[in-house]
């Protein structure tokens, strides 16, 4: 019987955070004068896909690492500027499906997200409903904690004393499935995100859905 709902958030509860990231990084190679290909720029990002942008950074300037201080800087600016959050939009019926949710089982968020841009920017401007007991993210985790190992999962189960049989993570990233199976939770995909179904079933995912709304017909 499950218990517990554990949320990944960007492109899962609200879509567009793919491309406000993208932005981020992109406006920040911009203003220090470094160029990369898209598909490198693509390929570097998703290496560390999930960890605090300050692992990002230090992928995309490899070649680079003097500057890394001042990308840092940079991309805090357009990151809490409106870089981001301009390009966030709403996934139709989340918050009414939150709500139902929370009314059967105990809502969990695990998250790359930084806990700020959540609370303080993101919940307000989609009046996200107030239904998760716990919140981790990849900023209050050690960097080799972060996704794919277990550890924010392990920790939201263990805070809320439920079992990984009683528990599913909802995410859209290879990272996100793995972290669950690592964590021995049954991952769900949804396809608003970074996979397609066909890679979401070449990492062994049973679940996948067109989007988080289609979790009512399932809970």
């Amino acid at each position: 019987m499950k218990k517990l709902v554990v949320f990944d958030w960007d492109d899962v509860v609200t879509l567009g955070s793919k491309e406000g990231y993208y932005a981020c990084y992109r406006e920040t190679l911009n203003a220090l004068n470094i160029v990369l290909p898209e598909d490198e720029l693509h390929k570097r990002i998703q290496r560390r896909w999930g960890q605090p942008y300050q692992e990002e950074l230090r992928e995309l300037l490899l070649e680079r690492p003097d500057l890394l201080n001042q990308a840092n800087k940079l991309f805090e600016e357009k990151f809490w500027g409106d870089v981001f959050v301009r390009e966030l939009r709403e996934v139709p019926g989340a918050n009414e499906l939150l709500t139902y949710l929370s009314s059967k089982y105990t809502l969990a968020v695990a998250t790359g997200n930084h806990p700020d841009m959540l609370k303080k920017k993101i919940f307000p401007r989609f009046n996200i409903p107030d239904v998760f007991a716990q919140i981790v993210t990849a900023y209050d985790v050690p960097p080799e904690k972060t996704k794919p190992d277990p550890y924010m999962l392990e920790q939201i189960m263990k805070t809320q004393q439920c079992t990984p049989s009683e528990t599913i993570y909802i995410g859209d990233a290879e990272n996100d499935a793995k972290m669950a199976q690592n964590a021995l939770v049954e991952p769900i995909v949804v396809l608003t995100g970074h996979l397609n179904r066909r890679e979401a079933e070449k990492l062994g995912v049973k679940q996948i859905l067109p989007d988080i709304i289609t979790l009512r017909q399932l809970y």
